[in-house]
């Protein structure tokens, strides 16, 4: 009779500390490097999920039946707001509708994969573990020159980005890492 009493306890203690060694990802409110603020909540690394009163406006083409939508985007170092059309839970990234996150700590970017919290470098949200790459030229490249729009300037912006050689040196003209 005294061996029952103890093992529901047991189970209880047994549940307390599973859920409390589980790792939790704190929301972070995140700004891209236009000014927009993001409220960013993610559910592990991989699957945040972003609310903002700025209005999305991808340039591209819309498909039919597709919603207009931020999402967060990794480059190869760099994190991303990027204006999307969403067709049910799928959305193709346009890296020309995307923009860094900037960033002041590491409080205010969201977890690299295997993170608890984020990590900012140079005023900007990374993956510590990444190397750049030509798509966070591009972004580094396009950082600053306003929402997307498609502009002439973002146009020179990014190709000059995108042939940042091999290894990738982000161009002078450019924000650097």
């Amino acid at each position: 009779m005294h061996l029952t009493a103890p093992f529901p306890l047991l189970i209880a203690l047994a549940a307390l500390t599973i859920a409390g060694c589980s790792k939790k990802i704190a929301p972070v409110t995140a700004t891209d490097t236009e000014g927009r603020t993001f409220d960013v909540t993610c559910t592990s690394p991989t699957a945040c999920t972003l609310s903002s009163s700025a209005t999305p406006k991808p340039t591209t083409p819309a498909p039919d039946g597709a919603r207009p939508a931020f999402v967060l985007h990794q480059a190869s170092r760099l994190y991303a707001v990027c204006e999307v059309w969403m067709q049910g839970t799928s959305s193709a990234v346009h890296l020309a509708d995307c923009r860094p996150l900037a960033c002041s700590s590491d409080t205010q970017c969201p977890p690299a994969k295997g993170m608890t919290q984020g990590a900012c470098s140079g005023s900007f949200c990374i993956d510590p573990s990444a190397a750049i790459a030509p798509e966070d030229s591009v972004l580094l490249c396009l950082a600053g020159t306003g929402v997307p729009a498609g502009s002439t300037k973002q146009v020179e912006r990014y190709a000059l980005g995108n042939n940042c050689g091999n290894p990738c040196r982000v161009p002078r003209v450019c924000r650097q890492p």
